[in-house]
């Protein structure tokens, strides 16, 4: 390979990296389990490359004590509560559906399906 064609092969690949820019797209959820835009008041969110779609996804549930944050039960007076505390855990897809779940109906079962699922992460 000669200079020149070492400079072409570097310049394509320089400029396929540019025009395969990732746009990550972000999806919050709040305590009732509707998507919101403000990330300050979201308990769960699933973070995705646009270009690839759901299935490159990365799911994150709130954290809160050491456990899965309930806004219906013992965690209710969120608004209180110190959100610096507040830490995010990777989950996956079955765990984070569930708890999204549970945000939408209130069922307990869903919840401490999640609870568990999170345990095994």
């Amino acid at each position: 390979m000669t200079k020149n064609d070492e400079e072409l092969f570097i310049t394509k690949m320089n400029n396929d990296i540019e025009n395969n820019e990732e746009k990550i797209v972000r999806r919050f959820y709040d305590k009732n389990g509707q998507v919101t835009r403000d990330e300050t008041k979201s308990i769960a969110k699933i973070c995705y490359d646009e270009k690839r779609g759901e299935r490159t996804a990365f799911y994150y549930i709130r954290m809160y004590r050491g456990e899965l944050l309930d806004p219906h039960a013992i965690d209710k007076n969120i608004s209180t509560l110190n959100r610096a505390a507040f830490k995010e855990k990777k989950v996956n897809k079955s765990c984070f559906d569930g708890y999204v779940k549970y945000l939408k109906t209130k069922n307990r079962l869903y919840f401490t399906r999640s609870r568990r699922l999170s345990m095994e992460n």
